[in-house]
């Protein structure tokens, strides 16, 4: 019988621990989700017309709404032709700065850029990263560390750059 009531209160004691963790957990997730859009879709409009236009499956707001942490993002530069996807990114609306993150690939014409992680700020017009970056083209590939590309569409590799032509 004692054997009962001990294999009783272990079973409360353990039922009280999930219990009260699980309610901690929900606790937790809902101080830190605030809101969300599936479909975001941010337009960047220039003269008019659309410059580039910035597409997500699902995006988290998140720092007092400010930022959007976004899942499976596309972003096109309408006038350049330039089409970026990544698994996810962020994005923060005061400074406009966009940072894109895990298997990053950009198709320019006949080219595709392919990244880890990427940083674009708008107040310097420069596109960043410090990570391994590759171009691979029709008739050749680039490698390189560390990536700058300015306005005037000017695209540099930084460190241990190898180029191979086919």
């Amino acid at each position: 019988m004692r054997f009962v009531y001990a294999l009783l209160l272990l079973l409360l004691a353990v039922s009280y621990f999930v219990f009260h963790g699980e309610q901690e957990e929900k606790k937790n997730l809902l101080i830190k989700t605030h809101s969300y859009i599936e479909g975001l879709r941010i337009i960047q409009k220039k003269n008019g017309s659309d410059a580039w236009v910035v597409t997500a499956r699902r995006a988290d707001f998140i720092k007092g709404e400010t930022v959007a942490q976004m899942d499976a993002v596309t972003i096109k530069a309408i006038p350049e032709g330039v089409v970026a996807n990544a698994d996810s990114g962020t994005y923060t609306f005061a400074t406009k700065e966009l940072h894109l993150d895990n298997n990053i690939k950009i198709r320019i014409k006949d080219s595709v850029i392919s990244a880890k992680s990427l940083a674009w700020n708008p107040s310097t017009g420069l596109l960043t990263s410090t990570d391994k970056v590759r171009m691979d083209g029709t008739k050749f590939r680039v490698e390189g560390e560390g990536l700058t590309v300015s306005q005037d569409q000017k695209l540099k590799l930084m460190n241990n750059v190898t180029a191979t032509f086919f």
